[in-house]
């Protein structure tokens, strides 16, 4: 699944799986009277709801474990805004691409994390119904993207990638201070970054969590605690202005030779879809790491999918939402959350 949300296959894509018997009328009736919304934070309790478009004025959020600001884009929208506001239909960063949504993020790890705990994609709270053959697309997943897990047929079903494999943009700078030299009183002791069991992403248990547009948290007491700019520097992008592939920084430092050239996007997702060399990387505090996701083959203003047939989702997650989530797999840790709903509109 997570290919869909970003990792273009680089080998020809099997016939997919067919799917229910349900007549295309059907398919599109699921998602008839809806209108989606999209929430973005740092757990399931603070999430609030994102200015989709808004690529100039992203979310700050702001967690014992992470900071950051995160923008959505949805090509078309004519979803939920935030109250006192109007949709933003589309941003001049779409122009003539194909992409059909995108998520972009500026952010700092307040602890280290091994690049191979590091993960995103997709949790459920309740069981979902796969069509028919859905593990054979599972399978061709894993061909495109060796490092993927996922169990579609548990009670909670999920799916994940290890980060560095699964974003489509990755560009990494060496933060203007480090965060020892930081006063940033939101953050967790090592004590509490302890390897759990998988659970749901709910309240995290200490410390406190902000989601708010990065404006509101440049404002004269905004409540924020830190200066937003000194931690993560200028957001700089917006409409036309999109991030560019750096990845230079990622590698440990003791390499005599990159492994992958500094643009090279296809050749970092192969590095990385090894183990190994995942867990010779590191997440450091000490940089700003800047990754976008995007894809052209779903709507997420009706989850409508195509793949060489159109596939509307709604009916297959039992009308529950699409959730992306940043965490750290061993300890549960939750960094970012990007929520995509179809709300009834009757």
């Amino acid at each position: 699944m997570l290919h869909l949300f970003g990792n273009k296959p680089t080998t020809p894509t099997p016939p997919p799986p067919p799917a229910h018997s349900a007549s295309a009328e059907t398919e599109k009736e699921s998602a008839a009277g809806r209108i989606l919304r999209c929430r973005v934070g740092p757990s399931l309790s603070t999430l609030e709801t994102a200015a989709v478009n808004a690529d100039t004025d992203p979310v700050l959020i702001d967690s014992p474990f992470f900071v950051g600001s995160i923008a959505v884009r949805v090509k078309n929208f004519s979803g939920i805004a935030p109250a006192g506001t109007e949709p933003i239909k589309n941003t001049a960063y779409f122009g003539t691409r194909r992409r059909l949504f995108s998520i972009q993020l500026q952010g700092r790890f307040k602890h280290e994390h091994s690049a191979n705990d590091v993960m995103f994609g997709a949790e459920f709270q309740h069981k979902v119904n796969p069509p028919t053959g859905a593990w054979l697309a599972m399978k061709f997943a894993n061909v495109i993207d060796p490092a993927l897990l996922a169990d579609l047929y548990s009670t909670t079903p999920w799916l994940y990638s290890p980060m560095l494999c699964s974003m489509n943009i990755a560009n990494v700078v060496k933060a203007a201070k480090p965060i020892a030299a930081l006063p940033i009183p939101n953050t967790a002791s090592i004590d509490q970054l302890k390897p759990s069991q998988p659970k749901p992403l709910y309240k995290l248990e200490s410390g406190s969590e902000t989601s708010m547009a990065l404006s509101k948290a440049l404002e004269p007491g905004s409540g924020i605690g830190f200066n937003v700019k000194e931690v993560l520097g200028d957001w700089v992008w917006g409409g036309e202005k999109d991030l560019q592939e750096n990845n230079a920084l990622l590698l440990p430092e003791y390499l005599d030779e990159p492994k992958f050239p500094a643009d090279g996007v296809h050749e970092r997702r192969k590095y990385y879809g090894h183990k190994r060399n995942r867990e010779e990387t590191i997440f450091s505090p000490d940089y700003v790491y800047n990754m976008e996701i995007f894809a052209p083959f779903i709507d997420l203003n009706t989850f409508d999918l195509n793949l060489g047939i159109n596939v509307n989702l709604v009916r297959y997650l039992n009308n529950q939402p699409i959730r992306l989530v940043c965490k750290s797999l061993s300890k549960n840790v939750p960094f970012f959350i990007v929520e995509f709903d179809l709300l009834k509109t009757d």
